[in-house]
């Protein structure tokens, strides 16, 4: 009998092998990453804009709080993805894990994907603003546990 660890293994090589052999390479492949600096730049360039789209991986519960602006949700995403095609995808969600895997199964799909480093708790950092999905400013943030936010912001605390 297969160990748990040999047997995820098993699976995600099969997953793999199961893709054409650009798409395996593309799995594996880790996506480029965007700094804060960087993405500031890029959402207060209009014509960079309409070749981009920001996507916020987290949670329904963590994307009802804020995101930030100009962002969509992976749901409005994926419900439009075709309309999104030809454009740069920048991933994020709290610290960048879930962003980093969205990002590489957007590189294995086709997408033009890179990854947000350190997304919202970095944008936080640096005192970045954000919007609720409405478009409206505020100071909330969506926490983990009892993790505090960054001065200015107002943490509200999830699971």
């Amino acid at each position: 009998m297969l160990s748990r660890h040999a047997f995820l293994s098993l699976v995600a090589s099969v997953a793999l092998l199961s893709l054409a052999p650009v798409q395996a390479q593309e799995a594996r492949r880790e996506a480029p990453e965007i700094n804060v600096e960087q993405l500031s730049k890029l959402l207060a360039d209009p014509e960079a804009m309409k070749k981009t789209v920001v996507v916020d991986v987290r949670s329904d519960e963590e994307t009802a709080v804020s995101v930030i602006p100009g962002a969509i949700t992976k749901q409005q995403f994926e419900a439009k993805a075709k309309e999104h095609a030809g454009k740069t995808v920048v991933a994020y969600c709290m610290v960048g894990g879930r962003s980093t895997l969205y990002s590489r199964e957007l590189l294995a799909k086709g997408f033009d994907a890179v990854n947000f480093k350190g997304s919202m708790v970095a944008w936080t950092n640096a005192g970045k603003p954000l919007v609720t999905l409405d478009g409206e400013p505020t100071n909330r943030v969506h926490t983990n546990g009892g993790k505090k936010a960054p001065a200015g912001y107002e943490a509200v605390r999830g699971n």
